[in-house]
């Protein structure tokens, strides 16, 4: 039997275990996103099937939960920005840059989310001016630049306007942590309200992907890269069970050093898969987009009150 201590041990060493778990899910994502998109799957897709299997998966978990399904136009509005702004469009714009982009560049330009987070908030008065939040979206800003700018940062010069569209993919995601924020029904169940945004997300990809004869059908031909969506749709559920798992064992704080892991895991799964050798312009690029990060988290204040922003009513 094991004493005492060492169960305290493990019970202290479970959040780290889920951390680093969780930045590995999230780390594999580019790569995942990459063999699919060099496999000839259409963004809309792959799109289609990870978000709607996800969703398919957190309605079961509803279900045995019990967990009411409220679908009225507070949760609908919710749904929908999230489905297409937070899920349907960064991730089919995510694929479509995969076909050319390095997975490790892919891994540091995703990490600029939190900088562009507080952009937004700051630009409809969400958030508050700090200087040393000013600072970190500079030192941000300035990874960002160096990831683009110099000569011989990026494979080919030729990328140089897929590298700047893959910046749309951290953009939208910042826009949806902000429509979070600031929509999210104070009622809503966490699990019935990732469900809706996921079945939101896979209906709209579904409508645009018929229109376009962009539609993935997965069960003609079914190959590897058949097998590898269906385990990105299995990832998508772990990854949001282990976030806020870790939320709920050791807070919002101490996830937010995932942020740090992310990067790390992606060029360790780019190296791995497609034998990538980052630059040191990469390397710079990170270390910046890190101390970015860093200052815009660390500056945050405890909130006083309630910022002049409307909720959702």
């Amino acid at each position: 039997m094991s004493s005492p201590e060492t169960r305290t041990l493990n019970v202290r060493m479970l959040p780290l275990v889920l951390l680093v778990t969780l930045s590995l899910f999230w780390g594999l994502g580019p790569s995942i996103v990459k063999f699919v998109a060099l496999d000839g799957v259409p963004p809309l897709g792959m799109v289609v099937w990870q978000t709607g299997i996800a969703g398919l998966v957190l309605l079961g978990i509803c279900l045995i939960r019990r967990v009411p399904l409220i679908f009225d136009r507070r949760h609908m509005r919710y749904y929908l920005a999230m489905g297409w702004i937070g899920l349907a469009l960064p991730n089919t714009n995510m694929v479509f840059v995969m076909r050319e982009l390095p997975v490790a560049l892919m891994g540091v330009i995703i990490i600029t989310a939190p900088v562009i987070t507080y952009v937004v908030a700051l630009i409809i008065r969400l958030e508050t001016f700090t200087p040393m939040r000013a600072a970190g979206v500079v030192l941000g800003f300035a990874g960002a630049a160096v990831l683009v700018l110099p000569s011989g940062s990026l494979p080919s010069p030729e990328l140089l306007p897929t590298a700047l569209l893959a910046f749309l993919t951290p953009a939208l995601w910042a826009t949806s942590n902000v429509i979070a924020e600031v929509w999210r029904p104070k009622d809503g169940d966490t699990f019935a309200l990732a469900m809706g945004t996921m079945f939101t997300a896979a209906l709209g990809a579904l409508v645009v992907a018929f229109l376009t004869g962009t539609f993935h059908p997965i069960w003609v031909d079914f190959g590897p890269s058949d097998w590898v969506i269906l385990a990105y749709a299995g990832t998508t559920v772990c990854a949001f069970a282990l976030f806020y798992t870790i939320v709920k064992l050791a807070g919002a704080v101490y996830l937010a050093q995932v942020g740090y892991l992310v990067p790390i895991m992606g060029v360790g799964w780019g190296a791995w898969f497609y034998g990538e050798e980052p630059s040191v312009w990469l390397w710079l690029a990170m270390g910046l987009v890190f101390a970015g990060v860093a200052l815009v988290n660390l500056g945050k204040r405890p909130p006083r009150g309630k910022p002049d922003v409307k909720t959702a009513d």
